[in-house]
């Protein structure tokens, strides 16, 4: 049977269903291909206790998940490729979702299960669901001084993913496990401690799972179909390609699918959905999951950070005496239910407020099974802007943290849109009207002069962006570094909101405390006071302040050069020279030629000077993401817009017209390979997907290639992939037959080319084998025979 075949594909009797499109993207996936693979998953969905996952989905297609077995065969698989957990082990590596585990006791009996959820489970979250603000979408665990993390998460398994229901001799060692509490909880899942590899996020478990596949599980990878797709299944590149690949179609086909609703990653039947709306689960009833819904939208003075997964156990006795769906994987489809019905809750608020002046939305999905944030009007503009349903983490983050009230304006009657739209065009950013330059940089006397401490005169670098934006620099004097202050030029003066400020401080190339790097300071006039400038700051060193208009927060950073300057390894930041020379009794450098101005950068085709940007923020820009973005794959950090304009000025800011200049100075950012951007473009079938875009910034070009090695797949793929192929696989026998000596053969000779040469080369009872060979070719051509039994 074909893999376009309308009937339900059924692994180890029909062709593989993991075929050649799926490493060509979802647009290449034919209609009727398409509708095949999602009706299958879909069952796979509706049979299966847990929800699917973009990964478990993956595995089903690739592995093989029996639907008339329920389960995977665990004989086909070689159960001794799985991760080994071991009830003593008290600290474990990070298991993603889709990892086949094998739980072993030290006895003759032991278990097997794939990873089916993952969620943190903090010890600082309350029972009663309250979280402190700092952990909303902060990086999992703690750090240690290895540069690693340790942390403590709660891994939902399904222990009947290899046949259910279990047997006699399964259940009794389940139970046993959960008795003992050394490897699984009462509820039979594996919490516990969890260490983090140095440099990764942590939460990404389509990353994760790609890198675990690529790497300790490779022979288990290779000895599905993917690597029978492919011309050279030992290039690493064109295989990370085609995983990569694959994992993005199916998660695309899962997006698109009428059949399923989808919650970040994962997938559970809407049919399903429907009816737990109706009657809930036994020993949960709807009216209970509704009540968890109600207490996230608790609110108070300040924002509430709620957790899903407490509020949930609270409802269930957990005693053993009734029914727990909270035990083994049905928690992962009660906790994708509980997150769906909230979802679907703050889905219907208008203009993004539930009755009493409420703004629900979730911001992180991975902590104690799910975050909600819950605020009472006024809601910052910057807030309202993005989906409820798209996480940002605001309670971790320094910068959007609720500290500061909001401000009356930001209640969010602009909010009806999402997302504000563009301003009129600004005024250019050359020397636009309005706009002043100081001297100091091209020569002028500023530059030189050494002695005066006339205000504004080693300003320089002014910008003011129509009235509500002024960037400038300074090189601080001895004077400044002692008294704790920073001279403010009368535009960027008027700007500042009265009152306490905030200045968020940034040290190109240097670490510095939590205390110098976020700092509440006051204003005395055109002076800021209060501030602990760093040790490491010396007489002459500059840093860029940028202040928005009625902004409670402005950043400040100083710019790493290249080369120390000739005084010493310590002076290694842009610096007025004949300020640090007159302070250190130095000769000042002979005088270097004036360079003429430069001329601005070309805007990229078809790009107006509109959307030109600040350049004068973009050091800011970079530096807010390096301390608030939210931690990617290769230490990448990734903030919006909206999130961006909160980190640089505080939350409490509403100037749409400053958020886009703000974007498109990101945009230019992007056109110079110092960030990238996560398009935010509505993906249909996906809750949150409809956000705005994401810009990401990367420690290095090594962490750009290897994160974005992806991007060309099409080109890593060209003429690597064997279209039209049907992959080896193991073919379930008809009762009375027996695979021929060729068939065992051939499979001996493959096993080792793919596992190694200590795989297992028999054949598993009751299989046969089936090599490579094109589509439609069917067994006739000496591939393959079948032996009738004597």
């Amino acid at each position: 049977m074909t893999a376009t075949s309308s009937t339900v594909w059924r692994p180890f009797y029909d062709e593989p269903l993991f075929v050649p499109e799926l490493l060509h993207g979802p647009d290449t996936v034919p209609g009727l291909l398409r509708d095949r693979i999602v009706g299958y998953l879909t069952r796979v969905a509706e049979i299966r206790r847990a929800p699917l996952h973009t990964c478990t989905a993956f595995n089903a297609l690739h592995f093989g998940f029996d639907l008339d077995a329920h389960g995977y065969r665990a004989e086909v698989l070689a159960p001794d490729l799985f991760v080994q957990v071991a009830a003593e082990q008290q600290e474990r590596p990070v298991l993603p979702v889709g990892t086949f585990v094998h739980i072993d006791r030290g006895g003759r009996r032991s278990l097997l299960a794939e990873v089916v959820a993952r969620y943190g489970a903090d010890p600082a979250v309350d029972d009663d669901g309250w979280v402190p603000a700092a952990l909303s979408g902060a990086p999992p665990g703690r750090d240690e001084p290895d540069g690693t993390r340790t942390g403590v998460e709660r891994v939902i398994l399904d222990v009947e993913a290899f046949g259910a229901p279990l047997t006699a001799a399964d259940y009794t060692e389940l139970d046993r496990l959960r008795r003992r509490g050394q490897v699984l909880d009462a509820r039979g899942h594996l919490t516990g401690p969890v260490h983090y590899p140095a440099g990764n996020g942590g939460r990404d478990d389509v990353a994760l799972y790609g890198a675990y596949l690529l790497g300790p599980a490779r022979p288990l990878l290779l000895g599905g179909p993917l690597g029978g797709l492919l011309t050279d299944p030992g290039d690493g590149r064109v295989l990370t390609a085609a995983l990569h690949q694959a994992l993005r179609t199916i998660d695309q086909l899962l997006d698109t699918a009428r059949t399923l609703r989808r919650w970040h990653g994962y997938a559970i039947s809407r049919a399903r959905f429907k009816q737990r709306r109706r009657v809930g689960w036994p020993g949960l009833p709807a009216a209970d999951v509704d009540d968890v819904v109600g207490a996230v939208r608790r609110s108070g003075p300040q924002p509430r950070y709620t957790g899903v997964w407490p509020l949930l156990a609270a409802r269930v006795a957990g005693d053993g005496m009734d029914a727990d769906p909270l035990e083994l994987a049905g928690a992962a489809d009660v906790l994708v239910h509980t997150n769906l019905t909230a979802a679907d809750l703050v889905a219907e608020a208008i203009d993004g407020l539930l009755p009493g002046g409420v703004h629900l939305r979730v911001d992180d999905v991975w902590q104690a099974g799910g975050l909600w944030r819950a605020q009472r009007e006024p809601i910052p503009a910057t807030v309202l802007a993005a989906d409820p349903r798209t996480p940002l983490g605001l309670g971790h983050q320094p910068a959007v943290q609720d500290s500061l009230e909001p401000s009356e304006t930001g209640s969010a009657s602009s909010a009806g849109g999402r997302q504000p739209a563009p301003p009129e065009p600004p005024a250019e950013h050359g020397v636009p009207k309005g706009e002043e330059t100081i001297p100091g940089e091209d020569g002028t006397p500023g530059e030189d002069a050494a002695a005066g401490e006339e205000p504004g005169e080693n300003l320089s670098d002014l910008v003011v962006v129509r009235d509500s934006l002024v960037v400038y620099t300074v090189a601080l004097r001895e004077s400044h570094w002692n008294a704790g202050e920073l001279p403010l030029p009368e535009q960027a003066a008027d700007v500042l909101a009265d009152g306490l400020l905030i200045m968020q401080l940034h040290h190109d190339g240097e670490t510095l405390d939590e205390s110098e790097q976020i700092q509440r300071i006051s204003r005395d006039g055109t002076v800021l006071t209060g501030i602990s400038w760093p040790w490491s700051f010396y007489p002459g060193i500059k840093v860029t302040v940028a202040a928005a208009r009625n902004a409670t927060r402005l950043s400040v950073t100083t710019t790493l050069l290249d080369q120390p300057l000739p005084y010493g390894d310590h002076y290694r930041w842009e610096t007025n020279t004949a300020i640090l020379a007159a302070a250190i009794g130095a000769d000042q450098p002979p005088p270097q030629p004036t360079a003429p101005p430069e001329a601005p950068e070309p805007l990229p085709v078809n790009t107006s000077q509109r959307h030109r940007g600040v350049p004068q923020l973009r050091g800011l820009i970079i530096a807010a993401l390096r301390r608030h973005g939210a931690p990617g794959a290769f230490q990448a950090r990734r903030l919006t817009g909206p999130q961006l304009l909160a980190a640089l000025f505080g939350p409490d800011l509403v100037a749409p017209p400053l958020m886009w200049e703000v974007i498109y100075t990101c945009d230019r950012l992007v056109d110079a390979g110092k960030l990238t951007k996560e398009s935010g473009a509505t993906s249909p079938g996906r809750l949150g997907s409809g956000g705005p875009d994401v810009f990401v910034w990367w420690p290095d070009d090594t962490a750009r290639r290897n994160a974005h090695q992806n991007t060309p797949r099409d080109a890593v793929l060209a003429g690597r992939v064997r279209e039209h192929w049907v992959p080896p696989f193991c073919r379930l026998l008809q009762p009375g037959h027996q695979a021929s000596d060729t068939a065992r053969q051939a499979y001996a000779a493959w096993v080792v080319e793919v596992r190694g040469p200590d795989a297992d080369t028999n054949l598993p009872a009751g299989y046969t084998f089936v090599r490579g060979q094109l589509r439609g070719a069917g067994e006739s051509a000496g591939l393959l025979r079948l032996a009738a039994e004597p």
